[in-house]
């Protein structure tokens, strides 16, 4: 189904509309993942507070979320294939923004949870990473790597800017006036910039990567050959092939640390002696310094090899725990943030890798499926850390337990770089 709406003061001559679909989903996902995903550790202790409950409940909100979201993924997946990305980001943004209104007039866990769960994050699992990274997926091929990070690295901005706001906010007028605005941005911003994205280049008679379908430019940055870069997988075809389960556990153990670890951002650093306050401006230094990495690995990404960048990236994070477990130096707080900004920086790179590996054909439905994993990983991984600092005061056994996982999924990044479309290719 093509789409039929156009919007002439994004069609500038010489400006491939590829790029300014990424300048949207990149406003979408500021706005949305912002908020929702890189910002709302700022609530967390501030929630535990009000609401009277224990680190592991709060963390149960987070990881009931996301395993809503591995559990809907492949519908959600299958709706994006079948109806394009723009309906399902009208209706997931209306969802979170309306959600996020309504949280202000809850007194109980329980009610928190049935609008946080069945209305917030029903949302922005539908409506936010899975449609943008799909409809980037379909606009680029030789450029996908420099697409996804761009997008990705406006999910930093939206945190570096949203997460001192909305802690501003919530510190003098309450979580509960923080979260109305928050809802109300979403509402304004979210919705206009999803009317204008098309689902592909050939639904406005374009081609991926702004060049007609048999032009194959000089020194184009993708060490990948043709014939690699224009893989198309059916569905079927893609779940018989070992790459597609070596992806699926991969990003499935990368996420269940690195979501688990955001979510503890600000009551990790609370543990090692810094203030609130003080924690919620180190989420602004982490999405700072993610905005570079992640250009900077979109960018090597479509030169290396996109397996063995999002490999060494995870052992940034890695070093980051250790410090942290290990020295007793103020310097030590600034690690975790470091590193895990570094890791977040290859994350886009993760999910080009499904489309370098199986093209365009049924990338929603495939990165849907990877949702399963990374949904039941992230549901457990918050509560156990949660669970784990409620009875022994510390996070020291939650951080040598993330490491040892990370290492499994640097492990598996590597070994898939062995079985890559850009196998030697690697230009070093």
């Amino acid at each position: 189904m093509k789409d039929k709406i156009s919007f002439p003061i994004l069609t500038f001559p010489r400006v491939f509309y590829g790029w300014w679909i990424v300048l949207l989903g990149s406003l979408i996902l500021a706005v949305g993942a912002g908020i929702l995903s890189q910002a709302f550790a700022v609530f967390f202790l501030p929630l535990k507070r009000d609401l009277a409950v224990s680190s592991a409940a709060i963390s149960l909100l987070y990881g009931a979320a996301r395993l809503e979201g591995g559990a809907e993924g492949p519908l959600v997946g299958y709706l994006i294939d079948r109806f394009g990305p723009r309906v399902v980001i009208i209706v997931g943004a209306t969802l979170s923004g309306i959600g996020l209104i309504l949280l202000s007039l809850v007194h109980s866990f329980f009610s928190f949870f049935f609008i946080y769960i069945f209305i917030i994050s029903l949302g922005f699992n539908a409506g936010f990473f899975h449609p943008v990274y799909a409809v980037v997926n379909s606009w680029f091929i030789r450029q996908r790597g420099l697409g996804f990070s761009i997008t990705g690295a406006a999910t930093n901005i939206g945190g570096m800017v949203m997460a001192p706001l909305l802690s501003y906010w919530i510190l003098n007028f309450g979580w509960r006036t923080g979260a109305v605005l928050a809802g109300l941005i979403i509402l304004v911003v979210v919705l206009p910039a999803a009317i204008p994205i098309h689902r592909t280049p050939e639904a406005l008679g374009l081609a991926p990567d702004g060049r007609s379908p048999q032009e194959s430019p000089p020194n184009a940055p993708n060490p990948m050959p043709d014939g690699a870069a224009e893989l198309n997988f059916s569905f079927g075809e893609a779940l018989r092939t070992l790459n597609y389960w070596l992806l699926f556990f991969s990003i499935s153990l990368r996420v269940l640390v690195t979501v688990a670890l955001t979510i503890h951002f600000v009551p990790i650093l609370v543990w090692q002696g810094m203030s609130e306050e003080a924690s919620a401006y180190l989420i602004s230094l982490f999405a700072f310094c993610a905005i570079i990495t992640t250009l900077v690995s979109g960018w090597i990404g479509d030169r290396w090899d996109k397996s063995l960048l999002c490999s060494v990236g995870i052992l940034a994070t890695v070093l980051g725990m250790l410090a942290l477990m290990l020295s007793q130096s103020p310097a030590a707080l600034y690690a975790l943030p470091l590193g895990l900004a570094i890791t977040m920086g290859t994350v886009p790179q993760n999910w080009a890798l499904i489309g370098d590996f199986f093209g365009r054909r049924s990338y929603a439905t495939l990165r849907g499926i990877v949702g399963i994993g990374t949904g039941l990983g992230t549901f457990l991984s918050p509560i156990y850390a949660g669970w784990i600092f409620d009875r022994s005061g510390s996070y020291y056994y939650v951080l040598l337990t993330f490491i040892v996982i990370h290492l499994g999924a640097s492990l598996l990044f590597a070994i898939l770089y062995h079985r890559s479309p850009q196998k030697g290719l690697l230009d070093l």
